[in-house]
């Protein structure tokens, strides 16, 4: 049985969203056919030159 995934961009988390990274929500496939749903956080990268 398949099941669609419904992804929000709203903040769903109880910490305050920081402007120091970017939050995403990703989905993948593990081996045994399970769809994951993750968040997937990284540094903002600021280059003063």
């Amino acid at each position: 049985m398949e099941k669609d995934i419904v992804l929000t961009n709203e903040w769903d988390k109880t910490f305050p969203l920081s402007y120091k990274v970017n939050h995403k929500k990703v989905t993948f496939h593990n081996r045994y056919g399970i769809t994951l749903v993750a968040d997937m956080y990284s540094p903002i990268v600021i280059c003063i030159i």
